[in-house]
């Protein structure tokens, strides 16, 4: 997948500097469409809404500027394809610096239709790659200190601008004013997040619809898992997004799903575990996804009770291989977990 890829270009993170928006991600989040929006905005309820990514320190750490207080991006996946769209959400110190940022967008990819109008600037660009979605389109859109960019893939053809603008449009719609940008959601009780230790650092956390986690866990036929799980009464998850310590370079992630029995819970587990659970009941193993050079991620799978966990650990730009600093934080933290789920906190 190349959207985080594409994303990074210019990332930038947190800073002491003044600015007009003192928010937090979590405001900013609020504004980003959701899957009945995107889902409307391009006429096919086969979109599905991926997990987020709170982007804070000490994420990328050693590889981003203070030009930037923080990031939130959004990935979707449309279903049947391999189309993909991933909105990122950059909150710079102050307008200049994000204005700055526009004008190196400009420079690294040349000449770009100006209009539609949306925002303060922006820019929309276009290419094609051999992908099984090759037409990737770029837009980027300044409001005041805020540059939100809009990465989507496309399987048939390069949309028309037009099209391209009314996406920017209701992306930075919630952007008009930045006073109203409040969290919508509370964060997840921390009693249902892995226990603090020295592992991991959490950057933020939400309930998502269950689409997010059958995302989340790569699946290949996301229809008839999505059935058996809401069959089974799950429609929604905790989930909870987390920095490496050891490499923060790594993003973790973590899902936990409430079943209506401990045995349903077990089940799950039993059936999606990536490998052979270990004495603790824990199955995990690295994954394959795909990319040059072959990339990969790490996923952890057990229950307690009545939930189902999962653990998953990778790169903060999609398409690259996770790192094995992953392996043993992962194992101790999926274990603190289980056992503080037991009630064991």
């Amino acid at each position: 997948m190349v959207l985080l890829a594409l994303a990074m270009v210019g990332a930038s993170c947190a800073t002491l500097g003044s600015g007009g928006f003192n928010g937090k991600p979590a405001d900013i989040y609020s504004v980003v469409p959701n899957q009945a929006d995107v889902r409307t905005l391009l006429g096919d309820n086969d979109w599905w809404v991926g997990t987020p990514t709170f982007g804070v320190l000490p994420l990328d750490s050693m590889s981003t500027p203070t030009t930037v207080r923080f990031w939130v991006s959004q990935p979707y996946v449309h279903l049947g394809t391999a189309e993909q769209m991933l909105a990122r959400y950059t909150v710079y110190d102050k307008a200049s610096s994000a204005t700055s940022a526009m004008s190196e967008y400009q420079n690294a990819y040349g000449t770009s239709p100006t209009s539609p109008k949306v925002g303060d600037q922006v820019l929309y660009y276009g290419l094609q790659g051999s992908s099984a979605a090759p037409f990737a389109t770029r837009t980027f859109v300044r409001v005041g200190q805020i540059v939100v960019l809009i990465v989507w893939t496309r399987r048939d053809a390069i949309p028309t601008v037009a099209q391209l603008g009314k996406n920017a449009s209701k992306f930075v719609a919630g952007l008009k004013d930045l006073s109203k940008v409040h969290a919508r959601s509370t964060p997840v009780d921390p009693n249902l997040l892995p226990p603090p230790g020295l592992d991991i650092t959490l950057l933020g956390s939400t309930q998502l619809p269950v689409e997010s986690f059958v995302v989340m866990i790569l699946a290949a036929l996301p229809d008839p898992i999505l059935a058996l799980m809401r069959g089974g009464g799950i429609n929604d998850f905790a989930y909870a997004d987390y920095a490496l310590n050891s490499d923060t370079h790594m993003e973790v992630q973590t899902g936990l799903l409430t079943f209506p029995t401990a045995a349903d819970a077990a089940d799950w587990a039993s059936t999606f575990s990536p490998g052979t659970p270990d004495s603790n009941g824990i199955g995990g193993a690295y994954l394959p996804i795909g990319g040059s050079p072959a990339a990969g991620v790490y996923h952890y799978i057990f229950s307690s009770g009545k939930y189902g966990a999962l653990v998953v650990c990778k790169s903060s730009i999609d398409g690259e291989a996770a790192s094995r600093e992953c392996e043993d934080p992962m194992k101790s933290t999926a274990l603190a977990w289980k056992l503080a789920l037991g009630g064991l906190r």
